[in-house]
């Protein structure tokens, strides 16, 4: 693991300036400028977040971008960024990183702090992934939010709805196990991302959020060896060893959940938004036959936490051309752009990008074949690979449309069969609607969203949102979330004395978390 040991010495001083807010600015006559934008490979579809940054190049007569692209791996990114900009090897002005490397960046001296406010809009908790040290250090590109995929073709039970609380996702693998409930059994009944990492950290943050425990305190204070912490690591054992696929699970991706819940082997899944428009594109098999909500929560009516993704983009300390490199980011947040991360599943930072009064703000890119984004959903993508496989489920009573606009409909849920069992009511009540469930807030069936309307998934995204929490921000996160990796893994593959393991990760962390 690569530490940036320069965040470990480099208190004190004022540090280098801040970049003045955006305003117009001109390289003046001559051969145009080069402004040069590190970022990792763009796998969106689109590959949208690249044709933005182009789209901004194109009305600049001054200046020119250049893309540079790192590896799709975000430890390969943050490592050979880190070395680059330490170095001095890499003429960069502006680098997207990860929402956890902000403050790393920030205290090692490598991205230049920003004068005046983000906009107003912006999530509030999706600003603060841009703050240390009393300093706003970068603007949010795109963020992002976990969500509940499940299957509406496989039950019986006309009445049923998806899952709000984790006790009811019990409940429903427990019926996905039975014939009698389902047109088609399932051995296993969830997956999510239990590799060794950043995706184990993910889901152990979140295990132990929904029992109202942390491992770090808001204060940076290590709070790890408490009741709710064990609680939730055990809940986390608990869901790997009765709901998933064991042996998939303790190894599984973002791609790897996606091909189990694809390819038939479970009929839920937790993953991010963008996975929504390859699971509904033409070509697709689950087609029509999916739906999301925000993940469950634990009965208050309230959805489950999810931690925040996302990236932000900074203005390294040695860029020549720091008023330009503010100006593309203003211009990368501004409602048009950000509405072209909707359509293709990232999550835009505007809270008025989900709002689905008046008429949306349309995306600023011109349609596919002219510039702009392709069209979200393409099974062939990368992010997504091949959609393959056996399935097995059953084609009747599919949702085969929708209204796209967050909007209730009427309708069954499931694909008719046996008498339900009257929980409708209980799952709904004073819980917004799901996407692509019939008789919820649109439909699996389009992938493509009508300009003028919000995509189906953009209801529950905004509801996930509203819940998130970023992660613990501190120069040291690298070390901190390498360590929740492997202990947590390690009670995954052995079980074991899981109650010693909040006090051996509380004597850990106090050491990770000064540096030591």
């Amino acid at each position: 693991m690569l530490l940036l040991c320069t965040a470990c010495t480099s208190g004190g001083g004022a540090g280098p300036s801040a970049v003045p807010p955006p305003g117009a600015t001109s390289a003046g006559a001559g051969t145009p400028r080069v402004l040069r934008v590190a970022t990792a490979s763009d796998v969106s579809i689109g590959p949208v977040r690249e044709r933005l940054i182009e789209a901004w190049d194109r009305q600049r007569d001054d200046y020119t971008v250049e893309i540079v692209k790192l590896p799709a791996a975000a430890d390969e990114v943050r490592s050979q960024l880190i070395a680059a900009l330490q170095s001095g090897s890499a003429d960069y002005d502006v680098v997207n990183i990860d929402v956890t490397w902000t403050a790393e960046f920030a205290a090692g001296g490598l991205i230049r702090p920003l004068a005046g406010e983000l906009p107003e809009d912006i999530w509030p908790s999706v600003a603060a992934t841009t703050r240390y040290d009393g300093r706003t250090w970068a603007v949010p590109f795109n963020t992002d939010a976990a969500l509940l995929y499940y299957r509406t073709d496989i039950w019986r039970d006309r009445d049923w709805r998806p899952p709000r609380t984790w006790a009811e996702l019990e409940e429903d693998v427990a019926e996905a196990r039975d014939p009698e409930r389902v047109t088609r059994r399932f051995e296993d009944g969830y997956i999510t991302q239990l590799g060794p990492y950043e995706g184990l950290t993910v889901n152990a943050l979140e295990a132990v959020w929904a029992r109202g425990g942390r491992f770090v305190g808001e204060d940076g204070e290590v709070t790890a060896d408490s009741v709710e912490v064990r609680y939730g690591l055990d809940n986390l054992y608990r869901q790997y060893r009765d709901l998933m696929p064991r042996t998939l699970a303790r190894r599984a991706d973002e791609h790897d959940s996606l091909a189990a819940f694809r390819d038939g082997t479970v009929p839920f899944m937790r993953n991010w938004p963008y996975v929504y428009n390859i699971l509904a594109a033409e070509g697709s098999r689950l087609k029509g036959r999916f739906g999301v909500v925000a993940l469950p929560g634990q009965g208050d009516g309230k959805p489950g936490t999810s931690v925040l993704g996302g990236q932000n983009l900074a203005i390294t300390t040695r860029s020549e051309h720091s008023a330009a490199a503010r100006e593309l980011l203003a211009y990368l947040t501004e409602p048009a752009q950000q509405r072209c991360l909707l359509d293709v599943g990232f999550a835009p930072v505007l809270r008025s990008s989900y709002d689905p009064s008046g008429d949306p703000v349309r995306c600023s890119l011109p349609p596919d074949g002219d510039g702009g984004a392709d069209a979200p959903g393409d099974p062939e993508h990368p992010a997504g690979g091949t959609d393959g496989g056996t399935d097995g489920g059953t084609d009747s009573g599919s949702a085969d449309g929708g209204n796209g606009d967050g909007g209730d409909r009427d309708g069954p849920a499931g694909t008719g069969g046996s008498a339900g069992r009257g929980r409708a009511a209980d799952r709904t009540a004073d819980a917004e609607p799901a996407a692509g469930a019939d008789g919820a807030a649109g439909e699996s069936g389009a992938a493509a969203p009508d300009p003028g309307r919000l995509p189906v998934y953009a209801a529950p995204l905004r509801q996930a949102l509203a819940a998130a929490r970023p992660r613990p921000v501190t120069p040291y996160y690298a070390a901190f979330t390498e360590l929740i990796q492997s202990e947590v893994h390690a009670m995954l593959l052995h079980g074991g004395n899981r109650d010693a393991l909040p006090r051996r990760l509380a004597e850990q962390l106090g050491p990770v978390l000064r540096g030591g």
